[in-house]
């Protein structure tokens, strides 16, 4: 068997290991934490953000695409 180099060689492994059920296990408590992650990052940036208040709303409008359009015509 060929890997393609993403961790999939160490599959066998695992469920010879651990089951099918142990495996099951395992690749669903990655996904929980990996989104319970993203999740507070995200929760980190959005209290970053409102904690700027005016300041980040000044910046965002004084920068040089203020008055940018995708169309030509809205001039």
């Amino acid at each position: 068997m060929v890997a393609c180099g993403c961790g999939e060689e160490q599959i066998p492994w695992m469920l010879a290991r651990f089951g099918m059920l142990g495996t099951a296990g395992f690749v669903l408590a990655a996904l929980v934490l990996m989104t319970l992650v993203g999740w507070a990052l995200a929760s980190a940036i959005w209290l970053l953000r409102a904690r700027g208040g005016a300041v980040a709303e000044e910046t965002g409008a004084s920068s040089g695409l203020a008055g940018f359009t995708w169309r030509e015509d809205e001039t």
